[in-house]
């Protein structure tokens, strides 16, 4: 589904959070209006599990709204690591970062059997010819990403290991959780491996972090292999 990925470079820390950030800021944008406007009459793609829906490098500009599943979107770094910016749900759009920078500097990629709608990036240009009240939330959102990028490169780092994993935990309970629920099940399934890519951190360390959670009985998870995070002391770590 993806086309041919170019060489991956170095990727700064700061640079990737910049690219994060500024991705978690469009991808509010293109919702709601946008979703009324651009997706009726469109058939859905299919992707399975493990399933690339576009990949560094590539040069095809388009979003993909995801109808169904969990998506996760991330970046390669020189050894071939996988860093992880965000896991999108129904409802959220990937590929977005192409409205700032081809080729693609980021990939997403199915977690479970997902549905996701393919847009043009010219379809979406259309409709914001048509829509100016978007384009100036648009504007209001880059400005803002900027103070966002820098907080978080501030909690990488002001935190410990620890700090780090805690606040990817809560993180995810705030994007996947249902709210005002205490323990939060996140509903996708994430291994250790993918968290250390959300962390920035080795598998090894982020395992003995979520162990020492999980035995004070911050962390457990469910008969199904899903997160449960005591969100509420969880947060008090951080404070």
């Amino acid at each position: 589904m993806s086309g041919t990925a170019i060489p991956v470079k170095s990727v700064p820390n700061m640079v990737i959070a910049d690219d994060a950030t500024l991705s978690s800021a469009l991808m509010t944008i293109f919702r709601g209006k946008f979703c009324n406007t651009l997706l009726p009459g469109r058939t859905p793609l299919q992707f399975k599990a493990g399933d690339v829906l576009y990949d560094v490098g590539d040069s095809t500009r388009s979003m993909f709204f995801i109808q169904k599943g969990f998506v996760k979107v991330g970046t390669l770094i020189a050894d071939g690591r996988e860093v992880i910016y965000d896991i999108r749900k129904t409802g959220d759009v990937v590929g977005e970062l192409c409205v700032a920078k081809t080729p693609r500097p980021d990939r997403a990629v199915a977690l479970e059997p997902a549905s996701a709608i393919n847009v043009a990036y010219s379809d979406v240009i259309s409709t914001l010819g048509s829509h100016p009240d978007l384009v100036l939330k648009l504007i209001e959102f880059f400005c803002n990403c900027l103070a966002d990028a820098y907080d978080q490169i501030t909690t990488l780092t002001v935190h410990d290991l620890t700090g780090r994993v805690v606040q990817v935990l809560l993180n995810l309970a705030a994007r996947l959780g249902k709210p005002d629920t205490d323990p939060v099940q996140i509903p996708a399934y994430l291994t250790q491996e993918e968290i250390s890519q959300m962390v920035g951190a080795r598998r090894e360390r982020v395992s003995t972090v979520l162990n020492s959670l999980r035995r004070r009985a911050l962390v457990d998870y469910s008969s199904r292999g899903h997160l449960l995070l005591q969100v509420a002391a969880l947060r008090s770590l951080l404070s």
